[in-house]
């Protein structure tokens, strides 16, 4: 009974602070999709597109650009990546924007959403690409992550032959010891 009260209060709190959240954001997030520039399916190596749409809660012109800040990979940390984005549609309801990405894997990517003053969570997942081409026109790019970096070698194909030696040493001594305390 008492986690229940618990677990009632703490889902009160968080939908109290969920819509005070979006109460206060001037332009809120709205919708989030992934396109390919050509409306063809996905495949690893080539860009989507990110397309925001955010709600214009005051009427005032929204700014020209925003910024999606991509800080996790399947939930695990990254290096943040921006991708930036371009106001491409605007009408009294709010503003799509839009950008290129380049996902280094299919995965669901999170970060934050900053437009103008507003920084709101967002989300993504690469295999929810959604049919269509993407804005035309030109957009911004985020950077290209270079994930062909060669995998840290400790021990050179120079260095072998020493630590066979040192290796073939070490076993020498063991073995001899061993048969010391035998004898």
């Amino acid at each position: 009974m008492r986690r229940l009260f618990v677990l009632l209060v703490l889902g009160l709190i968080l939908s109290q602070v969920g819509t005070a959240a979006a109460a206060e954001c001037t332009w809120c997030l709205d919708s989030v999709a992934l396109q390919t520039r050509d409306g063809q399916r996905w495949t690893d190596g080539h860009a989507v597109t990110l397309v925001v749409h955010v709600a214009d809660r005051v009427s005032g012109s929204l700014p020209e650009a925003a910024q999606a800040v991509v800080m996790q990979t399947d939930g695990d940390r990254t290096k943040c990546l921006g991708v930036p984005l371009k106001l491409v549609n605007a009408d009294a309801s709010g503003g799509v924007y839009a950008g290129v990405f380049f996902p280094f894997r299919a995965a669901r990517f999170d970060g934050q959403l900053v437009v103008g003053g507003d920084v709101q969570p967002i989300s993504f997942d690469v295999h929810q690409v959604v049919g269509g081409a993407a804005p035309a026109g030109d957009l911004p790019a985020a950077e290209p992550l270079d994930t062909s970096a060669r995998v840290p070698v400790l021990i050179s194909p120079a260095q072998l032959p020493v630590l066979a030696l040192l290796a073939m040493a070490v076993l020498g001594l063991v073995v001899y010891s061993g048969q010391r305390r035998l004898a």
